[in-house]
C-alpha cells in the first residue's frame, strides 16, 4: 500500500532516519541486556550455595544475592527481547521507505 507525500524525498529521509534510530536504540538495548544476562548468570553461579540451601532445607547467607542475580538474568533477557523488537521495527521502517510515492498534482 503506497503512501503519497508532497515531498517524497524528505519523507523517505525522515522514515530512513527514524528507522535507523530505532534500530540503533534496539541494538544498544540488546547489548545492555546481554551484559546484564551474562553478569547475572555469573553471579548465580557464584552464589550457588543458596540453591543448595533451598534443597537441603537451611537458610543460606547468600540467598538475597542469589535472588538478585536471578532477577538480573531475567531483566537482561527482557532487555534483549525488547532490543530485538526495536531492531526489527527499525529495519521494517527503513525497508518501507520505498512505499512513499509522489502525490498526484492537482
Amino acid at each position: 500500500m503506497p503512501v503519497t507525500a508532497r515531498d517524497p524525498g524528505r519523507a523517505r529521509l525522515v522514515v530512513t532516519l527514524a528507522g535507523a534510530a530505532l534500530a540503533l536504540l534496539g541494538g544498544v538495548l540488546w547489548l545492555i541486556g546481554d551484559e546484564n544476562k551474562v553478569t547475572g548468570a555469573n553471579r548465580v553461579q557464584l552464589n550457588g550455595s543458596a540453591a543448595w540451601g533451598e534443597v537441603l532445607g537451611f537458610e543460606s547467607d547468600q540467598a538475597a544475592a542469589y535472588e538478585a542475580a536471578r532477577e538480573q538474568v531475567d531483566t537482561g533477557e527482557t532487555q534483549m527481547g525488547a532490543g530485538v523488537v526495536l531492531v526489527v521495527v527499525g529495519l521494517a521502517a527503513v525497508g518501507s521507505r520505498r512505499l512513499i510515492r509522489p502525490a498526484a498534482e492537482q
